[in-house]
């Protein structure tokens, strides 16, 4: 669906202009490209998961009971990304919705994380405290996702190993429902990445990321969730919250970084600039290509570390594990941000012109080029 629906929506989106022009100095291409890939992704996830519940018999035992709350929630997240892509939304509405969709999921849907597995001495956490953590780690997922498509074919290839392990799993597990929404998740950015690998084609914008984002956290959430009874021998050792850091790596690693780094600075952490991880390895790669594929490598490692872990599970107390997965997490990406803080910095002092006087100057050139055409 996506293969051959995405160059009908190219078109479409060039007509009408929806597209997203370079200029801004944290942006890394340089030439229009639309915006609005989330739409064939949305179409294409939401065919896939209902057509194929269609062809399950109901005395295989397949519950599909959860899932209608979560294709609501994503409906209304889509939309919201969508309006953002094409007029703009405040940030305080988008915090709202958010904050809608995170409370549903987390009391009616019961997404939520209820256990920390033994992790620091804790194990169930009182119901009013789980809710709002769960409704905490779901912004940090949701947003994490979305600043990570800074790069083309970055956030797809990415979306598409995260969805690979979250199906190795729940397929391992018997979580049938679970399953399906990864693997339909899955094969939609693959298609997709087909148009979104540098050169990309076309971007997801905010309704592609936004959309994947909550999908994600549906499914981190359901991992931690796995009844103990229901894993198999080969996997029981694998301590569910490490599994899951090492499948969102990435995107948490980035997101932390830089949001810490600006609260230090004084600034706000929504603050855009071109500190983010992706920024960094452009930097030491210059390519789009070896940059991305960098990434895709770090994160085949994190989950295959992860799953490494049942080997040392009776070994080494869950705490170390996380622990060291932490330190490994962040390690990898300290000799590439030592070596372009040079770069950054220069960077940082390239941006000498005041707003006023680019405004200026780009007005000059447009009274030049119109007196050139005259």
């Amino acid at each position: 669906m996506t293969l051959f629906g995405m160059p009908t929506l190219i078109k479409v989106a060039k007509l009408k202009q929806l597209v997203d022009e370079p200029g801004e100095d944290r942006k890394v291409h340089h030439r229009s490209v639309p915006t609005i890939g989330g739409v064939m992704i949305f179409i294409s996830v939401f065919f896939n998961v209902l057509f194929w519940v269609g062809f399950v018999n109901a005395e295989a035992g397949f519950n599909f009971n959860a899932q209608p709350l979560t294709m609501a929630c994503l409906v209304l997240i889509f939309f919201t990304g969508l309006k953002d892509d094409i007029i703009g939304m405040s940030p305080s509405k988008k915090l709202l919705v958010h904050l809608f969709i995170g409370i549903a999921l987390t009391t009616i849907g019961q997404y939520r994380i209820e256990s920390f597995g033994g992790l620091f001495g804790i194990n169930e956490l009182p119901e009013l405290l789980s809710r709002g953590f769960s409704v905490f780690v779901y912004i940090v997922i949701v947003n994490a996702w979305n600043l990570i498509d800074g790069l083309d074919g970055l956030a797809a290839g990415f979306t598409v190993v995260a969805m690979s392990a979250f199906t190795f799993w729940f397929c391992s597990v018997g979580a049938q429902p679970e399953a399906l929404l990864s693997l339909a998740t899955g094969g939609t950015m693959l298609g997709f990445m087909v148009f979104n690998l540098a050169p990309a084609r076309i971007f997801m914008g905010d309704c592609g990321s936004l959309f994947i984002g909550v999908i994600g956290y549906v499914l981190a959430t359901s991992l931690m969730s796995t009844p103990a009874e229901n894993i198999p021998e080969h996997l029981l050792l694998v301590p569910k919250e490490v599994l899951v850091m090492g499948i969102l790596a990435y995107p948490l690693v980035d997101t932390l970084r830089v949001f810490v780094l600006r609260a230090v600075r004084g600034i706000s952490p929504f603050h855009p600039d071109r500190n983010h991880l992706h920024h960094r390895l452009m930097m030491r790669y210059r390519t789009h290509r070896k940059t991305v594929f960098v990434v895709y490598g770090y994160s085949i490692f994190m989950i295959a570390l992860a799953f490494s872990t049942s080997f040392f599970g009776r070994a080494l107390p869950v705490e170390i594990l996380f622990g060291g997965m932490l330190v490994i997490a962040f390690g990898v990406f300290y000799p590439t941000l030592r070596r372009t803080k040079m770069d950054y910095q220069r960077s940082l002092s390239d941006k000498t012109i005041p707003e006023k006087s680019q405004k200026k100057q780009s007005a000059k050139d447009s009274d030049l080029k119109r007196k050139a055409l005259a």
